[in-house]
């Protein structure tokens, strides 16, 4: 019989069981990245445009052209489109970063040849439509109006305002710019943009079939290889900064520093101190301000990496009188891992942590493929980048620590309170 007072064996994760991605052209030089695993009959296909937020005109403008992209196009107007994914049981979404969009389309292996010219005809001629247009816009417009009350949300918005201040990274979405937005602003962002040269990623249960019916859908479509123009100049306003709203039974802290890139030779070592700080439920952060304290239900800290600028953002909802005390515990958690090494039994702990975390985020394609997807958008290697970081997790010392400490958490941070 099972003895549950006793813990089960634990042990370091030795590799990682990651699919080798194949690449292959297409006539026209698209090239499709491929994850293949024949576990289930299911295909994902991303097309990964390298373009997003950050090149609206107007704020807003991208995130209103790529929901408006799968309410139906010339070949598939109005219901027929939705209809056609609900016979199949298949997904087609369009999602918007700051930095590209992708067009995802989900279906079984058996279906992807007939589902091929949906996903083409949403990529080539979406058909906006004004009634659509206007539906989308009123359901933006209510939620931005239900996330005026939110503290937390005014909080980070706040935060990104002054530390992301001088690029198109700080603009976030208000009423007053969603109402300047018409349907020949998205139509001028999809013709603008999604003529540029995407990356095809496709997971699942790949053959030579698959291929074939790419080869015979996108092959013989044209794009430009132009670069997508960003003209972002950071100037971050570092300030401490609260806003008082009648009312709050809970108040929201935000802190915020620019940071470093995937790149950057101290980042594996910066992320695993970032865990150690506040990135996990047993970390440093949590166990003052939430179980020591009882300040709030949890506090995070996390690395936020785009691809022209990067930033580590500490966020929590505390009781509206302990605001300034949960900054100072904030600073003084940050002091403590600089002049005092980390325990080996924590150091031991976070390894585990973090080696089942990445096992965990890699353990379908279709995870993968999500990996990959960002790998690919940064210009990193796919495989190199989590060989590496597996490394740097296994020999992580309290030494690194400190010095990674000392090097990236002595600067005063912007701090926005909501309260």
């Amino acid at each position: 019989m099972l003895n549950r007072q006793i813990a089960p064996e634990s042990y370091m994760l030795k590799e990682l069981s990651l699919t080798k991605p194949k690449i292959k052209e297409l006539s026209n030089e698209l090239s499709v990245h491929i994850l293949a695993d024949d576990t289930n009959p299911v295909i994902k296909t991303d097309i990964l445009f390298p373009a997003g937020k950050v090149n609206d005109d107007k704020p807003g403008q991208s995130l209103i052209c790529a929901k408006s992209m799968v309410e139906g196009t010339k070949s598939y107007p109005g219901s027929e489109l939705q209809e056609l994914l609900d016979h199949y049981g298949a997904h087609l979404d369009v999602s918007i970063d700051y930095d590209y969009t992708t067009v995802t389309l989900l279906c079984l292996k058996e279906h992807f040849n007939t589902l091929l010219p949906l996903l083409k005809s949403a990529i080539t001629e979406p058909l906006f439509d004004p009634e659509d247009f206007e539906k989308i816009k009123l359901q933006q417009l209510q939620k931005i109006r239900v996330n005026k009350q939110k503290n937390a949300l005014i909080a980070t918005k706040n935060l990104r305002k002054n530390l992301l201040h001088g690029t198109p990274y700080a603009d976030t979405l208000e009423e007053e710019y969603l109402n300047n937005i018409d349907i020949e602003d998205i139509k001028k962002y999809f013709n603008r943009y999604f003529i540029l040269k995407p990356e095809i990623i496709v997971a699942g249960d790949f053959d030579q079939n698959i291929f074939t019916f790419l080869e015979e859908h996108f092959g013989m479509l044209e794009f430009s290889n132009e670069i997508a123009e960003y003209t972002g100049k950071l100037s971050p306003i570092i300030d401490d900064k609260l806003i008082k709203r009648e009312g709050s039974v809970q108040a929201s802290v935000r802190m915020g520093l620019i940071s470093i890139p995937r790149n950057h030779p101290d980042y594996f070592d910066l992320n695993i101190t970032n865990e150690i700080l506040g990135g996990y439920f047993g970390s440093r952060l949590m166990k003052n301000i939430r179980e020591d304290k009882g300040y709030t239900y949890g506090i995070y800290s996390v690395l936020i990496n785009y691809k022209h600028l990067d930033y580590h953002i500490i966020g929590a909802d505390v009781k509206i009188d302990h605001v300034e005390d949960t900054v100072k515990e904030v600073y003084r958690e940050m002091e403590e891992l600089k002049v005092t090494p980390v325990p080996q039994e924590e150091i031991e702990t976070i390894k585990n942590y973090m080696l089942g975390k990445i096992a965990s985020s890699l353990d379908t394609v279709f995870h993968q493929s999500e990996n990959y997807k960002v790998k690919l958008s940064e210009g990193a290697d796919y495989i190199d980048y989590f060989d590496n970081y597996v490394d740097k997790i296994r020999n992580i010392s309290s030494e690194r620590v400190m010095e990674i400490s000392k090097k990236y958490f002595s600067e005063k941070y912007c701090v926005v309170k909501v309260a």
